[in-house]
């Protein structure tokens, strides 16, 4: 992990040397949720310091995980702290998320399953008296799949579409109406 530190408008270079030294010591704080090894990975602080007011701004870039900070104050230490604290609780609640979406894709379709060599338990017999017809390979048109509605003796035609190849449904409503459904 990359740490940048920069100051700016600090006159006295040890108090500048001391703030980088306690800024670099809190980044370690930043090391625990940010995979270096996995993606390159880059934390930037930049102290200021106007009048009164001490800034301290964080930033970090590692993969796809961005994250800023800023905390105004009187004194450059707290600054710091505060926005450590602030970078540390948006990383948090990154990789939270990013857990919670691994564990709602985990479910496997039967077809990634089977490759994997897991075994499945056999199918019960609520499932065995259902019957499966494959749709048309090749895509259709909405005036194509309205036609083939009105061949068949089906109330609906499922179909691929040929303009955005997305999954399509037409179906005939009680009043006789046509109806398509998109994605």
């Amino acid at each position: 992990m990359k740490v940048m530190v920069t100051t700016r408008h600090i006159k006295n270079t040890k108090n500048s040397e001391e703030i980088k030294l306690h800024a670099l010591k809190k980044s370690k704080r930043i090391e625990r949720y940010v995979k270096a090894e996995k993606d390159p990975s880059e934390v930037r602080f930049i102290l200021s310091s106007e009048k009164f007011r001490d800034t301290a701004e964080i930033s970090i870039t590692c993969g796809d995980i961005k994250a800023t900070s800023s905390v105004e104050t009187n004194d450059m230490h707290t600054a710091i702290d505060h926005a450590v604290d602030a970078i540390v609780k948006q990383l948090k609640k990154q990789t939270e998320k990013k857990i919670k979406e691994k564990r709602r894709t985990g479910a496997k379709t039967k077809e990634e399953v089977i490759e994997t060599g897991i075994l499945l338990p056999p199918e019960s017999s609520e499932t065995q008296d259902i019957q499966v017809h494959q749709l048309p390979s090749k895509p259709m048109s909405v005036e194509e799949a309205s036609l083939q509605l009105k061949v068949s003796d089906a109330n609906f035609v499922a179909f691929r579409n040929s303009e955005n190849d997305l999954m399509n449904v037409i179906y005939l409503s009680r009043r006789g109406q046509r109806i398509l459904i998109e994605p």
